[in-house]
């Protein structure tokens, strides 16, 4: 009896969810928690350019990234479908990345160099005397294999995360993943155009690599050679992504512990990739782990699935 009437507040708490969105009749609150996040953070970013040495071509690009986010929000909400609605969910996550690229017009060039002296002090104490690298490695090439496989999904995890959502019927509570999730990410990256920070294997290259390679360590190379920003790399994008994914699958499933303890440790997998593999300090992530469980504390207090 009690899990029914436990079972019965979870679907009228759903229903209620559900209608908070449909409800919404302003330009601003038609648009999901998530994307008000994302929207804000997208005037951020334009606003810090104007202070920059940004072209106004690209000023008046970035200003209006938020303005078409909340057109199509509005557009979606007032004359949308069902299918643009499921629509709308998943392609919300490819946010981040344009969210990721638009910071590289922020970049300067210039690195704080005694900062990265002393976190790669710090690092090699990590790596060398509390015995990661000996660990990752003490298996010849699987520890390291596994790793870069981890760190090589790491966009992937957004989207796992919203199948399991969908999957576990919480399809309502999608907006309370992304305001966790983009609140997390987006507070991380925010701080990456303000402390300039070059990764290590760039800053000391040849140093302190991993003695195994292998196809996805040459895939991740690749991409970070062609795709990554060189704004700076503190906070880690991947680890604040990473755990923010796992904050806002926690927030939506805090009894499936099997679930959100699989994307915990695929978070930390991804962490400890990120120094192995000397594409971050140690610093880096930590930072990103702090931010994004401060952001999922400060949207507990959200109040309703709006």
């Amino acid at each position: 009896m009690h899990s029914d009437n436990e079972e019965s507040k979870r679907v009228l708490a759903l229903r209620a969810a559900n209608a908070a969105v449909t409800k919404s009749d302003t330009w601003f609150t038609r648009c999901r928690g998530g994307e008000r996040v994302a929207a804000a953070f997208f005037i951020y970013l334009a606003v810090l350019a104007c202070f920059q040495q940004v072209s106004p071509v690209k000023i008046v690009l970035m200003f209006a990234v938020p303005v078409v986010i909340i057109a199509l929000g509005n557009l979606e909400t007032i004359k949308g479908r069902r299918w643009t609605s499921y629509l709308r969910d998943w392609l919300a996550s490819g946010l981040i990345l344009i969210a990721y690229w638009e910071i590289d017009w922020l970049a300067t060039g210039h690195y704080l160099t005694d900062t990265q002296n002393n976190w790669l002090v710090w690092d090699r104490v990590i790596l060398y005397q509390l015995g990661l690298k000996q660990a990752v490695e003490s298996m010849g090439p699987v520890g390291p294999v596994f790793l870069e496989f981890c760190y090589l999904l790491l966009y992937s995890i957004p989207l796992f995360c919203l199948l399991l959502i969908y999957l576990n019927k919480r399809r309502p509570l999608v907006d309370r993943f992304y305001r966790v999730f983009f609140l997390g990410a987006l507070a991380a990256y925010a701080l990456l155009p303000l402390i300039p920070i070059q990764s290590p294997r760039l800053f000391m290259p040849g140093q302190d690599l991993p003695i195994y390679s292998s196809v996805f360590r040459k895939i991740n190379v690749y991409v970070l050679e062609h795709l990554d920003i060189s704004t700076s790399v503190f906070p880690s994008g991947h680890v604040g992504v990473a755990f923010a994914s796992f904050w806002g699958l926690y927030s939506v499933l805090p009894e499936k512990r099997a679930l959100w303890g699989s994307v915990l440790a695929m978070a930390l997998m991804v962490f400890t990739a990120t120094i192995y593999g000397r594409y971050h300090y140690a610093a880096d992530g930590l930072a990103s782990v702090g931010i994004t469980t401060v952001a999922w504390r400060l949207a507990s207090y959200w109040g309703r699935d709006d």
